[in-house]
């Protein structure tokens, strides 16, 4: 097997082996998890707050629950899953790891939105 496709094929085995710890373990109930260290010393939530639980809630097929920890990883779910495809499909059809190109835009009102989501789930 060749070096592109086993780590394809690793990548997506520790993604499924993370997924399995997370829905074994989730958060609520153990405390092994790192902590967010803005939210530990600012008291101030980052974008990214909430999101393990959230994970661990969708994989509970706790919906409601995991908007309430972060709807903006809930809503970017979909999208995440599909880029990932796209880059193990990639990696093993042409056994190559081509990132796929972001406009200037795009990026542009991914990061107003991210911001924009900090600053009101703080307000």
């Amino acid at each position: 097997m060749n070096p592109v496709r086993r780590n394809a094929n690793l990548v997506m085995l520790a993604g499924i082996a993370g997924a399995a710890l997370l829905y074994r373990f989730p958060p609520e109930k153990y405390s092994f998890y790192p902590v967010c260290p803005i939210h530990q010393y600012l008291h101030l939530y980052c974008p990214g707050c909430g999101s393990t639980r959230a994970l661990a809630a969708l994989l509970h097929g706790r919906v409601i629950d995991a908007m309430h920890y972060n709807p903006l990883f809930v809503a970017l779910v979909p999208l995440l899953l599909t880029f990932s495809a796209m880059l193990y499909w990639k990696a093993v059809k042409r056994n190559e790891i081509e990132w796929p190109r972001i406009s200037k835009p795009t990026l542009s009102f991914f990061l107003g939105l991210v911001a924009v989501f900090t600053i009101a789930r703080n307000l």
